[in-house]
């Protein structure tokens, strides 16, 4: 089982008792220790046990005061963890430890981490083995995501103000989100926002993946220093590796100045690697070594810098199947792979499209002035049946354009009035099933069907449609008068040949290279 598998059964754990079982039952499974133990901090300063594994069933709800216990003193004092190697010490579980039925063994190694919600101490995660070596294969960062996941659980008894709603500007609605997927979401952002492991956020365009980033961000200990967003997809293949990690005056030509990457920028704060599979190869062994070693080198220049920046990350692409062809590094996939989020489409949970609906009206109601939006239900009815494909970021923009069109039927000012959105409204909505039309579809002459605007009384294509069709007319001619090759074809098309070859690749008109031979 990998360290990916064992924290993933936190996400379905409904209360912190539960949860804290849970962790340690994930946790014996990856390594050799022979009991653990969650340990939460009274007001007195005493610790009490409150979930354990390996122990006697009389040690749970055990009370200990730190004073009278030099390893819980010290475990207590610890900012992180602390392995105890002094034999002759005294174990506050000796004679605890369950071996085979019946039998107790003392304890031969021991190690505990300090938890913490809100900076302050919360309790302790202890593990012991019977081997005097039997937690050396546990390293100190995964003792500290397990430990991070057992403070996410403690916060779920913490009251409303150590778990902060990921808050109106969110993918879904706030605290009260009626799906389980989004439920599932805010817990786990809830516990790995105080973390610095990376984390990697899955989904189809258009779900938030964004807004998780932003919440993991805001909600994190770095939340007063700076998030940077960078969209791979956006930055020129040959200028990716300076973007990220900044360059030398004179490293390559048109660098007349030094100037510094967004990993320095995102120092302290957070780096959110958006469209991550979009990466070239060449900077992905750069983007490696700064996960692990927490290390960049500018373009250029001879040494490394340290930099410390939280790295969240978002694809749309299946990376694994990215692996086995030869386009994403393996060890930067498992890198990022620590523990991935994986936001929803919209059709998995249309039990959040009316107060996604609602939220979205109540945002352009403010630009317009309204008083308010309503939805009659026929309208709200069938937004809940739509299958948005284009999930968050297409129903809002829906929302919007109904609304406008509610405004512009009504020909009045939208000022300090009540606008009541109709069915007839909304654009034609594929609910999966047989298109439930608005308006006839009208044929034009030598063109694909249109949809006719009842409110606007004249036919229009949908603008991503027409964007679209004319961005495949232009790659297919200039591909065809380049002779299909890439680099010719983006320097007509004014475009980076990787980007070029990309595109044309994703509009089905080049195949995809086979896997690159290493």
């Amino acid at each position: 089982m990998t360290l990916l598998d064992a924290v993933l059964s936190l996400s379905e754990a409904p209360a912190r008792d539960e949860a804290l079982q849970r962790i340690l039952r994930a946790l014996a499974r990856v390594t050799a220790a022979d009991a653990l133990s969650v340990l939460t901090a009274a007001e007195d300063g005493s610790v009490g046990v409150a979930a354990q594994i390996g122990l006697s069933p009389a040690a749970l709800g055990m009370s200990f005061r730190p004073a009278e216990h030099p390893r819980l003193r010290r475990a207590t004092q610890a900012a992180g963890p602390i392995r105890f190697l002094d034999p002759s010490e005294p174990d506050p579980y000796s004679g605890w430890l369950l071996g085979s039925p019946g039998e107790i063994h003392p304890i031969h190694a021991c190690m505990a981490v300090p938890l913490h919600v809100q900076g302050r101490l919360a309790g302790l995660l202890t593990l012991d083995a019977c081997d005097p070596h039997g937690l050396r294969g546990l390293r100190d960062e995964d003792a500290r995501v397990f430990a991070g996941l057992c403070a996410g659980a403690l916060r779920l008894d913490a009251g409303p103000e150590a778990r902060r709603a990921i808050g109106p500007a969110s993918i879904g609605p706030a605290p009260g989100s009626r799906s389980a997927g989004m439920q599932r979401i805010e817990r786990e952002i809830a516990v790995l926002a105080p973390l610095s492991v990376p984390v990697l956020v899955t989904g189809e365009t258009g779900v938030g993946k964004e807004l998780v980033a932003r919440a993991l961000h805001e909600r994190s200990p770095r939340a007063s220093r700076a998030l940077v967003i960078v969209n791979c997809a956006a930055i020129p293949a040959q200028l990716v590796e300076s973007e990220l990690f900044g360059h030398r005056r004179g490293a390559f030509t048109g660098a007349t100045a030094a100037r510094a990457g967004r990993f320095e920028a995102a120092h302290g704060g957070t780096i959110f690697l958006d469209e991550i599979g979009e990466l070239p190869f060449s900077a992905q062994a750069q983007l490696l070594r700064a996960l692990q070693e927490g290390e960049i080198q500018p373009v250029g220049e001879d040494r490394a810098r340290r930099v410390d920046a939280r790295v969240v990350a978002a694809t749309n692409r299946d990376l694994r199947r990215e692996v086995a062809e030869g386009r994403f590094r393996a060890d930067l996939f498992h890198r990022l792979w620590v523990y991935p989020i994986c936001v929803p489409p919209l059709r998995e949970r249309r039990e959040d499209i009316p107060a996604l609906c609602e939220r979205f009206a109540a945002e352009i109601a403010a630009e317009l002035g309204a008083a308010r939006v309503d939805f009659t239900e026929p309208a709200l009815g069938a937004l809940a049946q739509g299958a948005w494909p284009g999930n968050v970021r297409e129903l809002k923009n829906a929302v919007e354009r109904a609304v406008l069109r509610r405004t512009i039927a009504e020909g009045k000012r939208a000022a300090g009035r009540a606008l009541v959105v109709r069915r007839e409204d909304l654009d034609a909505i594929d609910g999966g099933a047989p298109e439930r039309s608005l308006a006839p579809r009208i044929e034009l002459p030598g063109e694909r069907p249109w949809l006719a605007d009842t409110a606007l009384g004249q036919p229009v294509e949908l603008l991503a449609e027409a964007l679209e069709r004319a961005r495949r007319e232009a790659f297919a001619r200039a591909f065809r008068a380049a002779g299909g090759n890439a680099a010719t074809a983006g320097r007509l098309l004014g475009l980076s040949r990787s980007f070029a070859y990309k595109e044309a690749v994703r509009l089905g008109l080049i195949p995809p290279a086979g896997p690159r031979k290493r």
